[in-house]
């Protein structure tokens, strides 16, 4: 009888570990360049916001559409995380989840390698916040929306993006080409009771 009580808590022990690592991701992400440090919000605290930098269209000119990616933490200090960086874009407004909300999935909109003469891979990002408000940047209008990612039940906490390095005037530059997220651990969550942005 001990034996099995103590089969039936390692194996809750290891069930916890999966739920706690799972990582989202979205099937229409592409695959220049390498993937970057994961980042992670402070323990006990989850992503409720993000802002994105993006190169601007422009005809005949070599874009490279969504760079980077920031997400904000809800934790006392208002950590904000980002792997990877691109090298060149202008900020959006930060978008925030209703309060009280996290970002549970997330949606990218891509142009593929090969759909265009100038390749742009990840135009622009969306998230579903907990409450199902859907909050979106003014991003690129590159390429088309895939699916949303499967749901954090917890919340994003970390993330880590994969981005190609600026290959100067002779590549065609495609910065930010996937991104994917990892899930909270549960936890008793504050309820939004710091600052907002």
């Amino acid at each position: 009888m001990k034996s099995m009580l103590g089969y039936v808590l390692l194996a809750a022990a290891g069930l916890l570990a999966v739920a706690q690592g799972q990582v989202i991701t979205v099937t229409n992400g592409e695959t220049d360049g390498r993937w970057g440090p994961l980042e992670s919000c402070p323990a006990g605290s989850r992503a409720i916001s993000y802002q994105s930098s993006h190169e601007v269209d422009a005809p005949v000119v070599d874009d490279s559409a969504l760079n980077t990616l920031v997400l904000f933490c809800d934790d006392a200090d208002n950590t904000n995380i980002t792997s990877t960086q691109g090298y060149t874009g202008n900020f959006q407004n930060i978008q925030n989840c209703p309060f009280g909300a996290y970002m549970k999935s997330f949606q990218l909109r891509v142009s593929p390698a090969g759909n265009t003469t100038d390749n742009t891979a990840v135009n622009n990002i969306r998230f579903k916040c907990s409450n199902d408000r859907e909050i979106n940047g003014l991003g690129n209008t590159g390429g088309y929306w895939g699916d949303y990612s499967d749901e954090c039940l917890d919340g994003i906490c970390g993330m880590e993006t994969r981005v190609r390095p600026d290959g100067g005037i002779v590549v065609d530059n495609t910065a930010l080409n996937d991104v994917r997220f990892t899930c909270c651990a549960p936890a008793v969550f504050h309820a939004n009771k710091f600052n907002r942005h």
